[in-house]
């Protein structure tokens, strides 16, 4: 009997090494598992955090103060001068004197320049003794009886009296004089040149004055030191701006912002016409500047914040502060103790980066609003400055699973907000109400 064949031994396994492809998997994976536990970890870390009293990240704590509130209505106008002369001669004759260059100062009763006034005064002189002879034969009419006759010489006397005057004030004009203090803003005369005739013309060389380039084509253009801003506003904004409402102009010819009044709001409408179809209706609106600013140039560009209305002493927040918000309802954050409350609210009007609250929250109040937002960069009266531009708070639209029933967009904090409260001991997880869907 044969004994059976010895069976092999199983030959040990060999070793596979992993493709470049499978290392790349198993590293993502890792990745992808790390983000996982921090998603798990974080809110536990913050609600601790929230346990211990300090604000959620990427917020800071605001106190809910009383302040001025004021809006305002922006406009674009240009700066005129608030007086201004165009001067120029009424008669013929040389230029003789010229005492004032573009840029001079002037006092009233300057004499800024003259013409040759030798035939101006002949001809008062001349005016004078037809005046009076008509004068001797208007009494001689009276005395001698004759109604028909004294009522004859009387007007021909009349008429001699006016030639007289216009002759005087002729020889008046023989030299410009400024009637107010102010500037000299152009000069467009020559000693030696004719005056008068045809056109305002520069005599000798028969051509006129070209009126853009010489201040209007007068002899000579004075202004005032004081400066306006001449605009318009639409028929929308025309009821919420009146005379005497202080505004803010902005020039790029000024430093720093100038104060003004408006001084004038027009009560006709404007409204420009095209080739295709008439422009909206504009009022015009004239804006005084205080004092006499110094690099105010008429014709420059400027910006004009007037304060239209406003409130005093209100309570408000800033709008970063609202997690929810339409029209007159909005919610806030309220931090009371260590506890993060949402609390509804009724809100007014707003004013730059805040907002006017009506009810629901009390001076004093802790609420939690985004970091980078400056309370003293818009709040007065805590080292803020400036009016600031009214605007209606920016309508957010509302993705479908997100909606809450206000049509905007919820504050990005409140559902980390929420979410840890609702992580606090004995609370229920369905403590929060189920709100309707619009």
């Amino acid at each position: 009997m044969t004994d059976p064949a010895p069976v092999p031994s199983p030959a040990p396994p060999s070793r596979r090494r992993l493709r470049w492809w499978q290392i790349l998997l198993i590293v993502v994976g890792g990745v992808f598992a790390l983000i996982g536990v921090a998603a798990v970890v974080m809110p536990l870390v913050l609600f601790m955090t929230m346990n211990n009293g300090a604000s959620l990240p990427g917020t800071q704590e605001v106190a809910v103060v009383r302040t001025d509130l004021t809006q305002s209505v922006s406009l674009s106008g240009t700066i005129q001068p608030t007086q201004r002369l165009d001067l120029d001669f009424s008669s013929e004759g040389e230029i003789t004197d010229v005492n004032v260059a573009a840029g001079d100062p002037v006092n009233k009763g300057t004499e800024l320049a003259s013409i040759d006034d030798t035939e101006l005064r002949r001809a008062l002189t001349d005016a004078k003794a037809e005046n009076d002879a008509a004068w001797k034969d208007y009494q001689d009419a009276r005395k001698a009886g004759s109604s028909a006759q004294a009522t004859a010489m009387r007007s021909a006397y009349n008429l001699k009296a006016q030639a007289l005057k216009d002759a005087q004030a002729a020889l008046d004009k023989a030299t410009l004089v400024s009637t107010i203090d102010g500037v000299v803003a152009a000069v467009n005369v020559k000693p030696g040149e004719m005056a008068g005739g045809s056109g305002g013309g520069l005599g000798g060389s028969g051509t006129g004055r070209d009126p853009a380039a010489s201040g209007g084509g007068a002899a000579v253009v004075v202004i005032s030191r004081t400066f306006q801003v001449e605009t318009s506003v639409g028929s929308a904004e025309r009821a919420r701006i009146a005379k005497g409402q202080s505004a803010t102009i902005t020039t790029s010819s000024s430093a720093t912002p100038l104060r003004g009044t408006v001084t004038a709001v027009g009560v006709v409408a404007q409204a420009a016409e095209t080739t295709e179809r008439a422009s909206a209706a504009t009022f015009a609106v004239t804006i005084a500047i205080d004092g006499e600013p110094e690099g105010v140039f008429t014709g420059s560009a400027a910006t004009v914040e007037i304060d239209s209305e406003g409130k005093r002493g209100v309570l408000a927040v800033p709008l970063s502060a609202l997690i929810e918000h339409r029209d007159t309802d909005a919610q806030v954050m309220v931090k009371r103790g260590d506890a993060i409350e949402e609390v509804a609210i009724k809100v007014g009007i707003t004013a730059g980066e805040q907002i006017e609250v009506v009810s629901g929250l009390e001076e004093g109040d802790t609420i939690v609003a985004y970091e980078g937002f400056d309370p003293g960069s818009g709040m007065p009266g805590t080292g803020g400055g400036g009016p600031v531009r009214a605007e209606p708070a920016p309508a957010r639209r509302s993705r479908p699973d997100e909606r809450r029933g206000t049509g905007t967009w919820p504050h990005p904090g409140a559902a980390v907000a929420r979410g840890l409260e609702d992580l606090r001991p004995g609370r229920r997880a369905c403590a929060r109400p189920a709100r309707r869907r619009p």
